[in-house]
């Protein structure tokens, strides 16, 4: 008896269950149906069928959800252009002057100092005989044979360097020309007429023949005449023309 009233509690729960059920999806197809707008599913129910209910196949034709979806767009990038190779403007150089170089100075045309005649020749690689010292010695210059008291001139234009007394050649007078040129007039007079510092011309008197050469005294009265080239000795008679040999000098 008891067991038959617990199947009957048993049987009043499940029908109670299934008519909930049953609300509860008439419920949800009546929401449906009303957002689907009167579409009505169709529902198919066989009621032969004992102690069973069918639920009605619902057919639920769901809105279709369409989601714009909108794409950031990335704002364009503008790309500066590569600046060009950009070629320098020409450099206009200056021109420079012009220099000229001036021309360098070239040996004066010498002259005899003296009227004579060559009495002893330059000799500095051979060795010549000193009639006053009676030995064998080199001749740094050339004898010119006068007499006592005759003028002596500047052998070419040039400028007074040196006017002093040698101990043993006597009074001297040096004169500084172009191109590296030197003239050495001694065995002079003591009455010598030009300074150190004076500007002189080609065959202008410069002092005498004397004989205050101590070691050419022996000698007839002559001048001692040297030349030098950037200060190496040479032979004056080399630097004398034939033509200038009888130039006139001053009185």
């Amino acid at each position: 008896m008891e067991q038959k009233n617990n199947e009957q509690k048993t049987a009043q729960i499940l029908y109670i269950t299934i008519i909930m059920v049953l609300l509860i999806m008439a419920l949800t197809v009546g929401l449906v149906t009303a957002a689907n707008r009167g579409k009505t599913p169709v529902v198919t129910t066989d009621a032969s069928a004992e102690n069973t209910t069918r639920v009605p196949a619902v057919t639920t034709k769901l809105p279709a959800i369409t989601t714009a979806i909108t794409t950031k767009k990335e704002p364009a990038v503008t790309t500066a252009p590569k600046p060009s190779t950009l070629t320098p403007p020409a450099l206009t150089t200056e021109a420079k002057p012009t220099i000229i170089e001036p021309a360098e100075p070239s040996l004066p045309e010498f002259i005899m100092p003296t009227l004579g005649a060559v009495s002893k020749k330059f000799s500095i690689d051979t060795l010549v005989y000193s009639n006053t010292m009676e030995d064998y010695r080199t001749h740094n210059g050339i004898d010119i044979s006068c007499g006592s008291g005759s003028a002596v001139c500047a052998a070419a234009d040039g400028i007074i360097t040196e006017v002093y007394e040698h101990p043993m050649m006597g009074y001297t007078v040096v004169i500084s020309h172009d191109a590296d040129a030197k003239t050495v007039y001694q065995n002079l007079a003591e009455e010598i007429i030009v300074s150190v510092g004076d500007t002189v011309k080609r065959g202008e008197v410069i002092g005498a023949v004397g004989e205050s050469a101590l070691i050419e005294i022996a000698e007839e009265p002559h001048l001692h005449f040297e030349m030098c080239i950037a200060d190496e000795r040479v032979n004056p008679a080399d630097y004398i023309s034939s033509a200038t040999e009888t130039f006139f000098y001053e009185e």
